[in-house]
């Protein structure tokens, strides 16, 4: 547990350099609010997104976000309402807030702004589906999807052909100018795939959105079959939408970078923006460090990013960031002198609210006195009892920003 204190501090780090109050001002302080603004937002930063605006706007800003539950911020709000609603699978509020939001947009009138506040989660949290599908196939096709192994562009692109609000249709309804900050959860920062690109013009079709589902060999229910079938509608043209990304992955890494290099390690990115199975990451991850080694390199080596872990229909509890680390303490197999954490920067990995784990050379000794197999749970994803059991869990609580992943391996 040598480097366990270190690592957290690290991680701490990186999502306070992503949190709202830290790189929303610039931005803020450049809006017109000469005629107030009205202010909607969704995502589990989208509470202490508002609050920071309300701190800087004051009383000149109304409207309302939706957060995930225990998301709330501690801030003070002024006239801006904040929801809550499920995460990862929409709920009733999900649809509640929906319609809340886009009912607000669409009352705003033509002279006042709008600042959208947009973060990851907010496809879940804002739900509103075509009137032809029920909200009931909707939230089974979402928990499909969770499942599937299907990336997150790949998910959003049947997401936004399902819904009222995705795909640019939240800000397609406004009467007035408007504005998106965005605090980016997507690898490669596309703005119109962070939750669901509410704000963002979507050029995705039904047919690209039925193939998706074919591919990853969904059970088609029928009032989803039938909406993708229905002929495209030319979308209109629209003023192209003002957004910022005020935050992201590799925001979150360099600010960690910037301590490590301070007390002294070497460092090297892997990559901000990594993709893929967790276990087959973890491998890749494995080879190199044993490489730097062997090399005699005292290095840390950082990587973000989106990994995803694809089950069938026996699973247990866990997420990507634990799947990563115990497929990584199975591939260093206790070797000496390294260590690694691997945390979601929004507090949740996977379904449960814990943020993530650590190991080092002693992972599978203790596991092993504890009486668990890291080879038999990695088999069943059960990676969230396997660091339960050895008391490595990372538990962070909200973080009210959400930058992916944040990962880093020790070698001494």
């Amino acid at each position: 547990m040598k480097y366990h204190a270190f690592l957290l501090d690290l991680f701490n780090t990186a999502v306070a350099a992503c949190k709202p109050s830290a790189c929303m001002a610039e931005q803020l302080s450049k809006l017109d609010t000469s005629n107030g603004i009205c202010v909607v937002g969704a995502g589990k930063a989208a509470a202490e997104m508002a609050a920071e605006t309300y701190r800087v706007l004051g009383d000149k800003c109304y409207g309302a976000v939706v957060t995930r539950y225990g998301y709330e911020s501690a801030g003070d709000m002024g006239k801006i309402e904040v929801l809550t609603a499920n995460h990862p699978t929409p709920d009733n509020n999900s649809l509640v807030a929906g319609k809340t939001l886009l009912d607000l947009v669409r009352d705003t009138p033509a002279t006042t702004p709008i600042l959208f506040l947009i973060s990851g989660g907010g496809s879940s949290l804002m739900c509103l589906p075509v009137d032809d599908v029920p909200f009931s196939d909707k939230q089974e096709l979402n928990q499909f999807l969770l499942r599937s192994g299907a990336s997150i562009d790949e998910i959003n692109t049947v997401r936004k052909q399902l819904s009222l609000v995705k795909g640019g249709r939240l800000a397609a309804a406004a009467k007035s100018k408007h504005v998106t900050l965005i605090i980016s959860d997507v690898v490669g920062d596309n703005a119109a795939d962070i939750a669901s690109g509410p704000t963002i013009a979507d050029p995705s079709t039904k047919a690209q959105a039925a193939a998706i589902l074919q591919k990853y060999n969904w059970t088609p229910v029928g009032s989803i079959a039938k909406y993708l079938a229905k002929p495209e509608v030319t979308p209109s043209d629209s003023t192209p939408s003002e957004y910022h990304i005020v935050a992201n992955a590799q925001h979150a890494i360099d600010a960690a970078i910037k301590v490590a290099e301070q007390q002294g390690w070497s460092t090297k990115v892997l990559g901000y923006d990594i993709q893929g199975e967790a276990r087959d990451v973890a491998k890749a991850h494995a080879q190199h460090a044993l490489q730097c080694r062997a090399n005699g390199e005292r290095v840390m080596l950082f990587s973000g990013g989106e990994l995803t872990v694809t089950v069938g229909k026996e699973y247990g509890d866990g997420g990507p960031n634990q799947e990563y680390l115990m497929a990584l303490a199975l591939e260093l197999n206790g070797v000496e002198g390294i260590s690694a954490m691997a945390c979601d920067t929004d507090g949740v990995d996977g379904s449960k609210d814990v943020a993530g784990a650590y190991i080092d050379s002693t992972t599978l000794d203790r596991a092993a006195t504890a009486g668990v197999s890291a080879t038999e749970l990695l088999a069943s994803h059960n990676s969230h009892r396997f660091f339960g059991a050895i008391n490595d869990l990372v538990i962070t609580g909200p973080t009210n920003t959400n930058v992916n992943d944040f990962r880093a391996i020790i070698i001494e």
